[in-house]
């Protein structure tokens, strides 16, 4: 670790410390949680330290350089399962950001499966109806398959299970009528 000249170690580290941990939540992903991500922006702000320019300010240029990496490190680390497509590498980093959609999962599918996929809309807008705004954000994390805690991942999945639940069981199987005749 190379300090520059005319820089106190201590206000280096307390500096890049805390523009880790003010960056980190944003790149958290997969297996990837906050503190992990938290170290990996420690270690590159203390990299990043033989390019400074003394005319920029520490923080401003640090903030930049750590935030531009964890993009990369966010990029090149991420694995997004292509549902039996083999996509091109380039494709895949280039839509990491955006999850993919359920409407793609569609066009994965066979023509046999296209009852399937209509029912499933139906319980997508279903769950997006009646669930309690309190619950979208986790629900949409549920969704992207982004790291959800197990107690907020069940507290979500009970409730589109009694959702969804509550729906169907109103609608006889069969077809049979309630009525006897």
């Amino acid at each position: 670790m190379e300090i520059p000249e005319g820089l106190d170690k201590e206000l280096v580290i307390e500096t890049i410390t805390s523009i880790a941990k003010k960056i980190s939540h944003k790149y958290v992903f997969a297996s990837y949680q906050a503190d992990d991500i938290e170290q990996e922006a420690f270690l590159i702000g203390m990299e990043c330290l033989s390019r400074y320019d003394k005319v920029r300010p520490l923080e401003n240029f640090l903030y930049t350089h750590m935030n531009n990496r964890l993009k990369n490190f966010k990029r090149d680390n991420y694995y997004r399962y292509d549902y039996g497509n083999a996509q091109k590498a380039q494709e895949r980093k280039r839509s990491i950001l955006e999850p993919m959609s359920f409407e793609h999962l569609y066009t994965l599918c066979d023509k046999e499966e296209v009852v399937n996929q209509a029912h499933f809309k139906e319980m997508l807008d279903l769950i997006d109806e009646r669930l309690p705004s309190n619950m979208r954000k986790d629900y949409l994390k549920l969704r992207s398959n982004s790291f959800l805690l197990k107690k907020r991942k069940s507290d979500i999945i009970s409730v589109i299970r009694s959702i969804l639940d509550s729906e169907y069981s109103e609608i006889d199987p069969e077809g049979d009528s309630d009525e006897e005749g």
